[in-house]
Formats: C-alpha cells, structure tokens, sequence
C-alpha cells in the first residue's frame, strides 16, 4: 500500500511540474495594435508578428482595436490574462498619455511588462524655404528676435509632433506659436505652403518633401544622426541633451511570468536586427533597437516623467 501511495504521489508530482513547465507558447499568439488597420504602428505589427510567429512555432495574429488615441486596445491588453499569449504593439502615445490626459483606465507603468522596444524613429526639425535660416542656431536667434512672429505645425492634439517641438520651446525659450492641423500630412503641407513656417515632423514623411524643395531640413531629433538623411547635423549638436524620437515596443499584461517574457524578449531582439527587418524599418524611416525588457522599462519611466513635465509646462490636458 505504501508503495502505491508513493507512486500516485510521485505521478501526481509529473503532472504538476510538467504543466508548470510547458513550453511556451503551445497556441497562437495575439497582438493587439490600438490603432486602425495602415497606420505605422500595424505596418511595425505586420513586420514583426509573421516573423515571431516563424520563431515560436505558433501562429501569430494582428488584432486592430482603434478607439481613445490607442487608449481603448491598450487597457483590453492590461486587463487580459498575464500569460504571453497577448501583447501590446505600444508606440510613443503611450509614455505621452500620463502627461496630456487627465484619466486612464490603467497605471501606464503598472499595468505593464515591457518585453522589447523595437525601433526608434527620428523627427526631422523643417522649415518653409522662405525662412531665412540655414541651421538650429539661425532659427533659435530668428525665433527671438521675432517673439510670437513664428507658428509652428503640430498634427493633432497632445501627440509626439507637438510635445517633441513644446521640448525644444522649452530648451531654447523661443516663443514660437502653435498651428494645429489634422494629421501630419495636413501639418507638413501647411509649413511646405507658409501657412506655419517650422515644424518636427516625421522622417521618413517629411524627406521626400526635402529632396524636391519645397522644405528646408535643418537637423534631426535623436542622439545621433540618422541613417536616412546622414549630413544632416542632430539637434543635440546645438541643444546638448536634446532628443525626441518616435518609438515602437512590445508589452504584455503585468504579471507575465519572467521566463515568457525573457522568451519573447529573446525573439524580438533576433528579429529587429535581422538584415531584412532592418531594410523594413529603414523604408519606413525607423532603425532597430532591440535589447533587455529592463532597459526598456527604464527608457519607459524615463519618457513618462519627461512628456509629464513638457505637458505641466505646456498646459496640455486633454478630458
């Protein structure tokens, strides 16, 4: 009898530790883009979501759940099970949110477990040909000797392309005024038409508009210079410390097991810095970042406080 009592405790003991231990993951994975279908967060969605799928064995789908500027897809994400079988494609709205909305249904560090952040995009600083600057410097010295006389272009309300041109406002104390127009192509074509004369606009929308003249690009926003666009000079050369750039990133729902998301991690590191991935994020203006769920849960707080700050001194609240 005591032998058979040892064997069911010991088969018992199988069947616990084999489930515990179940490779991950043994059924589809989803990932969730909180924005419409054709945006550049499901185009970032599109190129990774086959390839991991490819590296996990597993089918992988793209779900688009629109609604709130990404607000709406990202608490389903908080709220779904901690298991790794739903992520997160985030992008910079979401480090942007806890400094321009006044509520969110979830804890935008809390509620979250950063896997990988996968590429960065520069912004590229623009103005109308007819401003007569050639460099930051020049624009800083112009913007202050025409207090007020400036207008610069944002798309939409509280986004990257105003809070990243609020952060160089605030770096330099030009007093240039906001023009907000509908959408970025909106916002783009009114500096190319002197409607507002400067802009922070996204690379790879904005360079094809300076290569047939009608915008005069000046520098870019990240920490080095940009691929796309290699002579141009970054802002931080004038401005020590400035950047401002468009990020992409996958999360899952706080509580994901380490091992899962050490996995995950992984994968997407392998993928971001395949040659093939690289010329996709290339064509959409993007470079590959990659690397270790805690170095981007710490460039995570690090872009909460800052857009927190830029929004207080702003006055940007939206209800």
């Amino acid at each position: 009898m005591r032998v058979l009592i040892r064997l069911c405790l010991a088969l018992i003991l199988v069947g616990v530790c084999g489930h515990a231990g179940a490779a991950f993951p043994d059924r589809a994975i989803r990932i969730v883009v909180p924005f419409p279908p054709g945006g550049p967060v499901d185009i970032v969605a599109h190129i990774v979501g086959p390839k991991l799928g490819e590296r996990l064995g597993q089918s992988v789908t793209i779900d688009n759940v629109p609604g709130d500027d990404g607000i709406i897809g990202s608490d389903a994400v908080a709220k779904a099970p901690p298991d790794g079988y739903t992520l997160l494609l985030a992008s910079s709205t979401h480090t942007i949110h806890p400094g321009t909305y006044g509520k969110l249904p979830f804890d935008t560090e809390k509620a979250f477990a950063p896997v990988s952040l996968l590429l960065a995009s520069q912004l590229i600083l623009v103005v109308n040909p007819s401003l007569p600057v050639d460099s930051v410097e020049e624009l800083i010295a112009y913007a202050k000797s025409h207090p007020r006389m400036l207008r610069y272009a944002s798309g939409g309300a509280g986004g990257p392309t105003q809070l990243a041109f609020v952060l160089f406002k605030i770096t330099t104390g030009a007093e240039i005024i906001r023009v907000p127009f509908d959408g970025g192509a909106a916002a783009l074509n009114a500096v190319a038409n002197d409607e507002a004369q400067v802009m922070l606009a996204p690379l790879v929308a904005a360079l094809p508009m300076v290569q047939d003249g009608r915008l005069r690009a000046l520098a870019v926003s990240g920490a080095h210079r940009a691929a796309a666009a290699p002579e141009l000079p970054t802002i931080a050369e004038t401005l020590p410390g400035f950047t401002a750039v468009v990020w992409f990133g996958v999360l899952a729902p706080a509580g994901t097991p380490a091992p899962v998301i050490a996995r995950l991690s992984t994968e997407f590191d392998r993928i971001v810095h395949e040659p093939d991935t690289a010329k996709q994020f290339a064509a959409i203006g993007g470079e590959p970042v990659g690397g270790s769920p805690a170095s981007f849960a710490a460039f995570i707080h690090q872009e909460i406080s800052r857009w927190i700050r830029v929004a207080k001194e702003a006055g940007i609240r939206i209800e």
